[in-house]
């Protein structure tokens, strides 16, 4: 069965929804990209096998009856079983064997006390059977003879895989002798989310390597279908050769089975989680399917997308790599957010060192020039606000790299690394179109230049808007814990230098206002030279002489705030936690590629539909 030997992927499930609008976008990319071309036409026959196969697993044409579907290759003794569990009933002989070639099995063959619905007479047969006269189950159920699954003829194989897609529980029959064989592994594969018996037919007596064999043939059926549940199988003795009769080893075999399906629907009662896995499964074979196929008719093409897709998965999170800058510039923010930070931390209270502080946030760097211009050298003040100008510049421009450098360094990027390759893409893509009788100016979008932008990176805003959050989130986690009490030392420096003048300067300027408020007449001119007439080089230099130790201390104030292990520390934790963004974003799918091109687009989704 071509169609149940499709290679398996293991794929996040999709909603009905989600996987219906797959489909018809794979039907629309095929009818744009390829027209009437074979392939074409191949495409949209599989999307109608898919979306068919999925209708039949959702539908419920038993009204809520069990369907226990027999299944197995040719000629194992299928029918027979379902004999057995009908033995009571005078419409077992209905039920043809397929050990001769006149008698196989070609329909699918129901049994049970009601028809099922939507009952197809070209590929399908029901034979009645009441509740009474089949083995008691506990539940009404139906019993589901399938042809044989190495019958090479497609209308046999598709109601073959018809049986598969209907059935509650799959009871695979295999003989002794055929138990390595590779039928049972493809059925099994083909019925993944289903509860799956295995029966062991035509075991003689006296054999030793069978418990052997049947572990082996169990691990492989678990390795092969892991969402299945495979349940311990039931060996049939060969009543040829063994000394019980035919009906007794079909009693005994029905009876186990029974027996052995209701444990193991009881320990797996979950119906709508079986479907759900099974829905996986067959849209993890119809993309194995579809990229098959594509890759056999259209190698060029498929190899195209390979290198298209190869670089069009990397991009995105190369150049959002780009997005916290080089390290200078990321270190220069880094530094100026640490110093701002310190300067945030101190209350208005602490005068002047706060503003000794932010004058030397400003003027960060150009500390050794602000000291020589406090000595009055007018070349080394023209310096000092030329490098202080020159900083702020600085720190605006890793502001502005960091808030809008990705926009343009990703069309850059996108022109560069996907422009070759998109170009070479559309080449193939009008050697196929050429090769199928159309000419390239029939293809939609064709008359685009090969210049223009082929692709655009979506997700820049939310990638920004995660990013300044991880820069404030680092900077706040390691910003400088002791801001108050370098303020209050700074404070103290500064105020014990300047007490010794102002003490001085109120002492004498309260004596001389008591004296002038307790004197009139005459002395009172002579008191009122008494006050203080301090000059204004001696208050200067006061002044200079108290925040000088205090500008010094809140050097050391910025140095800790800002040093290079902090600084370091910052900048790790912005790329490290910027990677994980980046790959979250990804992830979701809003930081990818958007093709601006319909063509290329449609192409391209067709080509790696199967990979997805």
């Amino acid at each position: 069965m071509e169609s149940i030997e499709m290679n398996q992927q293991v794929l996040p499930s999709q909603p009905e929804g989600e996987s219906d609008s797959f489909v018809r976008r794979v039907r629309r990319a095929a009818t744009t990209v390829l027209g009437n071309s074979e392939t074409g036409r191949q495409v949209r026959a599989l999307c109608d096998e898919h979306v068919s196969a999925r209708n039949l697993i959702a539908q419920d044409r038993a009204a809520g009856s069990l369907v226990l579907a027999v299944v197995g290759a040719t000629g194992q003794g299928k029918s027979w079983l379902v004999r057995q569990l009908i033995r009571d009933s005078p419409m077992k002989d209905s039920i043809r064997s397929g050990n001769n070639l006149d008698q196989t099995t070609e329909q699918l063959v129901w049994v049970g006390p009601q028809p099922p619905a939507d009952l197809d007479a070209r590929f399908e047969t029901y034979v009645r059977v009441s509740s009474d006269e089949m083995e008691p189950f506990g539940v009404p159920y139906l019993l589901v003879d399938a042809p044989g699954a190495t019958d090479d003829r497609k209308a046999v194989v598709d109601v073959a895989r018809r049986a598969l897609s209907l059935a509650s529980a799959i009871i695979l029959v295999v003989r002794r002798d055929q138990i390595r064989g590779q039928t049972p592994g493809v059925l099994a594969v083909a019925s993944e989310g289903t509860i799956v018996l295995p029966v062991v037919n035509a075991v003689a007596d006296g054999d030793d390597a069978v418990g052997a064999d049947v572990d082996a043939f169990v691990a492989n059926l678990r390795t092969v279908a892991p969402t299945s549940v495979i349940a311990r199988p039931i060996l049939c003795d060969d009543f040829f050769l063994s000394e019980e009769s035919e009906a007794t080893v079909g009693a005994r075999v029905s009876g186990e089975l029974v027996k052995r399906l209701k444990a193991e629907l009881e320990n797996n009662p979950d119906s709508d989680r079986r479907r759900s896995v099974k829905l996986e499964a067959l849209d993890n074979r119809f993309r194995a399917a579809l990229s098959g196929l594509l890759a056999e008719k259209l190698p060029g093409l498929t190899r195209a997308v390979e290198r298209l897709n190869e670089e069009a998965t990397k991009l995105p999170g190369q150049v959002a790599q780009t997005l916290v800058g080089a390290d200078g510039p990321l270190a220069a923010a880094v530094r100026s957010r640490l110093r701002l930070s310190l300067l945030t931390s101190i209350g208005a209270i602490w005068f002047p060192f706060r503003t000794v502080l932010g004058v030397l946030n400003l003027t960060s760097g150009a500390w050794d020039r602000l000291l020589l211009s406090l000595s009055g050298s007018l070349p080394s003040l023209v310096s000092t606000i030329y490098t202080s100008t020159k900083m702020l510049a600085g720190d605006r421009n890793a502001s502005e790299e960091i808030r809008t450098g990705l926009q343009r360094r990703s069309s850059a990027a996108v022109s560069d690394r996907l422009g070759p390759l998109a170009r070479q893409f559309r080449d193939e893509l009008e050697l196929l179109r050429t090769s199928d009788s159309e000419t390239p100016s029939a293809m939609p979008g064709s008359t685009r230049s090969n210049e223009a932008q082929v692709a655009s990176l979506s997700g820049i805003e939310a990638l920004q808007e995660r990013s300044h959050s991880i820069f404030e989130a680092a900077i706040e986690q390691n910003a400088i814990r002791w801001a108050t009490p370098f303020a209050l030392v700074g404070t103290l420096i500064f105020w014990t230098l300047m007490a010794g003048p102002f003490v001085a300067l109120y002492k004498e300027y309260i004596a001389a206002s008591f004296d002038s408020l307790a004197t009139t007449g005459q002395l009172h001119e002579h008191v009122m030279e008494r006050f203080p007439k301090p000059e204004f080089a001696m208050v200067l230099t006061s002044l200079v002489l108290s925040i000088l130790p205090t500008a010094i201390f809140a050097m050391f104030a910025i140095s800790a705030a800002q040093s290079k292990k902090r600084t370091g520390a910052v900048i790790e934790q912005i790329r490290d936690q910027h990677d994980e963004a980046i790959r979250s974003l990804q992830r979701e799918g809003v930081l990818c590629l958007r093709w601006d091109e319909p063509l290329l687009s449609d192409a391209e989704f067709l080509m790696s539909a199967g990979r997805m």
